[in-house]
């Protein structure tokens, strides 16, 4: 049982995290992986595991000795209040920018996957309107419901992997040789930001228990999203090859719609959508409540949810505005969010690690 009922376990905590990981490794992936690792890019999160591997023992490091805080109070420890408010600011405006982005992406492949003819901001006000109620019963409530819904999607998930297996060929995967070991790191780093989102979960670290089981639930949570991204890798590269797949703007949902069943059910596509909603809805509650988060620490308040408005009011105007189009925010999401993700998510907390240990702060 844990220690109180504000908390959540640890398990809990990175049940969010890998779902906050499946919507964009979905949507974005498969496309990356074939585009710069093509025939070899299922290979892709055999390259990025050992880079997790080693930002799971960062954070572990981090809260050997401060079970009790977030990653806001590490920070503040380590570097003093002033430059810790300059890098919680930085925190701050990269998880706005990402909750923008997460938002639009919804719209988005609403758009081009099923309702073509409905105005975007619909779908922008449903989800995040979807968000804030359930998000008014506190972490708590979302975690128990993510924990519910992981379930659910691990098994649609597979049931369409089963249904798909067949139509993979090998000779969209292979062969592999050495030449591609530069094209497999230029996938690596295109999908490394993905997996930095294991970062952020620690701003929730005070209403988080057991965090002296980091190690042990990290390196289950990276063994089940290298297996998973492998699948999708499979489904999509494998089936129709890198060329093709590297051309389409929502591979997963575009392979999804070859599925037939004994040639008598077809637009199987439909279950999918009902992965893409629990996924999409966990992905926006969490990185927006962890905002909220960030907020209170930076503001110095004493509760969260307050906070939930502006920042509900903030995503809805700025997934409007973020790009013009699809090919836009995919474009933005290369050149400016990845980089970004990997600085926030790896070289922050090994800085944060390097000067804490030199001032003997953690």
């Amino acid at each position: 049982m844990l220690a109180s009922r504000e908390k959540i376990s640890i398990r809990q905590a990175l049940i969010l995290f890998i779902m906050f990981v499946y919507s964009p490794s979905m949507r974005l992936y498969p496309a990356i992986a074939a585009k710069f690792g093509r025939q070899a890019g299922w290979l892709t999160p055999i390259f990025i595991a050992p880079i997790f591997l080693c930002l799971i023992y960062i954070m572990q490091s981090l809260f050997k000795n401060n079970r009790e805080a977030n990653l806001s109070d590490i920070i503040f420890k380590v570097f003093g209040r002033i430059l810790g408010s300059v890098l919680i600011f930085l925190y701050l405006l990269w998880a706005l920018i990402n909750l923008g982005i997460y938002v639009r992406y919804f719209a988005e492949r609403f758009l081009a996957a099923l309702l073509p003819d409905t105005p975007m901001i619909f779908f922008i006000i449903t989800i995040l309107a979807a968000t804030f109620y359930v998000l008014q019963k506190g972490i708590v409530y979302i975690s128990r419901t993510a924990e519910f819904l992981f379930t659910i999607f691990t098994v649609i998930f597979v049931v369409l992997f089963l249904f798909i297996v067949k139509d993979i060929k090998v000779i969209n995967l292979f062969p592999i040789t050495y030449h591609d070991f530069l094209p497999l790191l230029k996938s690596t780093y295109s999908n490394l930001g993905l997996w930095g989102s294991f970062t952020p979960i620690f701003f929730l670290g005070d209403k988080i228990n057991d965090k002296e089981h980091i190690r042990r639930f990290g390196l289950q949570s990276a063994i089940y999203l290298v297996i998973t991204t492998i699948m999708i890798s499979l489904q999509t590269i494998g089936v129709y090859g890198y060329s093709v797949i590297e051309r389409v703007s929502t591979p997963y949902v575009f392979v999804i719609k070859s599925i037939s069943i004994l040639q008598t059910i077809e637009r199987i596509e439909s279950v999918a959508v009902i992965s893409w909603i629990i996924v999409d809805f966990i992905a926006i509650s969490f990185i927006l409540y962890i905002i909220a988060c960030i907020m209170k620490s930076f503001f110095s308040l004493s509760d969260e949810k307050p906070l939930l408005s502006p920042i509900v009011i903030f995503g809805y105007t700025f997934a409007q505005y973020i790009a013009s189009d699809r090919f836009e925010l995919v474009k933005f999401s290369e050149t400016f969010s990845a980089p970004m993700s990997i600085f926030f998510g790896f070289v922050s907390p090994l800085i944060i690690l390097i000067v804490g240990k030199i001032r003997k702060k953690v």
